[in-house]
């Protein structure tokens, strides 16, 4: 039997918490995807799957805030976009 070897390279990007002004949600993910790619010494061409911690509702003067939002500004095209509550 063939095995089909499968790998995760998974990198950590923080970025300030609480209140910070001038800031939006979106700002704040695209930070931390790319402290991520950073960390995991990747590239955004390397990227196939987008997994964004859950939905929270967008402030009232922004998008709602999805994966595929946040993969367009990050400028990639993951074959894979999720939202997860864990």
């Amino acid at each position: 039997m063939k095995r089909n070897p499968q790998c995760a390279i998974v990198g950590v990007g923080y970025t300030p918490q609480g209140r910070v002004p001038g800031r939006t949600s979106l700002s704040f993910h695209l930070e931390v995807c790319a402290n991520a790619i950073t960390d995991a010494g990747l590239t955004k061409k390397d990227i196939d799957g987008l997994i964004c911690y859950r939905h929270f509702p967008s402030a009232s003067n922004e998008n709602d805030l999805t994966p595929y939002l946040v993969a367009q500004h990050l400028g990639i095209e993951p074959a894979y976009l999720s939202q997860d509550a864990n």
